[in-house]
């Protein structure tokens, strides 16, 4: 017997550069949270993490962050902005539900309701 295919990921997203600082931060857990959460494969993502440029770059510390994310089936990538004050998965997850990745591809499991997908519209 098969068992049915849910929203159960196994494997990570490959994330590439500075890509500890994600993981400390837990954005990376918070960002395969959403995939999972709105049926998106996990290996289908890929993240390079870049220190950010601008103030205090020159200076040896800089807390802001850039983040890229690339979706391998249709090549859309997306550069996010991370920091201070910055939700760089909050505007992933934006564009997520709005479908500029494309449509999930796992089935979540029975029962969830259609809002768990497409999540709440705000304002």
């Amino acid at each position: 017997m098969l068992l049915p295919e849910i929203a159960i990921q196994s494997m990570s997203v490959t994330c590439t550069g500075r890509a500890r600082l994600i993981e400390q931060l837990g954005e990376k857990q918070d960002f395969e949270a959403e995939l999972s959460r709105r049926g998106f494969r996990h290996e289908e993502f890929a993240l390079h993490v870049e220190a950010g440029k601008g103030a205090g770059a020159s200076a040896g510390w800089n807390p802001r962050y850039d983040v890229e994310v690339r979706h391998l089936p249709t090549q859309t990538v997306r550069a996010y902005r991370g920091g201070p004050r910055r939700n760089w998965v909050r505007s992933f997850t934006k564009d997520l539900l709005d479908g500029l990745y494309g449509e999930p591809t796992v089935r979540l499991a029975p029962g969830a309701p259609e809002i768990a997908r497409r999540g709440r519209r705000t304002a």
